[in-house]
């Protein structure tokens, strides 16, 4: 791959969430690492309840966005959004299904170790948003399928709405 930049954010306080952020072209992945490690670790503790349950907890949302990801695969950086709050890093994707956004993900890492890191990945993705072309159909609530679907609702209500009215519906 050519023009990648990649950032990987770890948090101070809890090292072993680790997530990676590689910026190519105009789209995003994110990797999760350390997950076989995590599981390695669940089954070689003495309390296997307890432990289970306090990694499943904190592996809750990356899994989830590691599903979302490669099911419809990487996300276009338009529908990208990162911000660094004190030491607290935050990044906010919508997965597209059919050109239309569909599902939000978030990545939160609190306490992000390298802050200069991550504010020079922000840059560089804001930089990267500036050249690139959005990547859906519509703007507004009609880049999204809950828009259309609100749409929808709302014309076949007002179709309905005579009959409502004089109570033949």
């Amino acid at each position: 791959m050519t023009d990648t930049y990649t950032f990987t954010a770890r948090d101070a306080q809890v090292p072993e969430k680790v997530v990676t952020f590689t910026l190519y072209g105009d789209h995003l992945r994110v990797n999760f690492t350390g997950l076989v490690e995590k599981i390695g670790k669940i089954s070689q503790s003495d309390e296997k309840p307890k432990e289970a349950g306090r990694q499943i907890v904190t592996e809750a949302q990356p899994a989830a966005l590691k599903l979302a990801q490669q099911i419809s695969g990487p996300v276009h950086i338009g529908d990208v959004h990162a911000e660094l709050d004190g030491e607290d890093f935050k990044l906010h994707a919508w997965q597209r299904l059919a050109g239309l956004r569909l599902a939000p993900l978030w990545v939160s890492i609190d306490h992000v170790d390298n802050i200069d890191a991550a504010k020079a990945f922000i840059s560089e993705l804001e930089d990267r948003k500036d050249e690139a072309e959005h990547p859906g159909r519509f703007f507004g609530p009609l880049d999204f399928w809950a828009g259309w679907a609100g749409l929808l609702i709302g014309i076949a209500v007002l179709f309905r709405w005579p009959e409502l009215k004089n109570g033949t519906g």
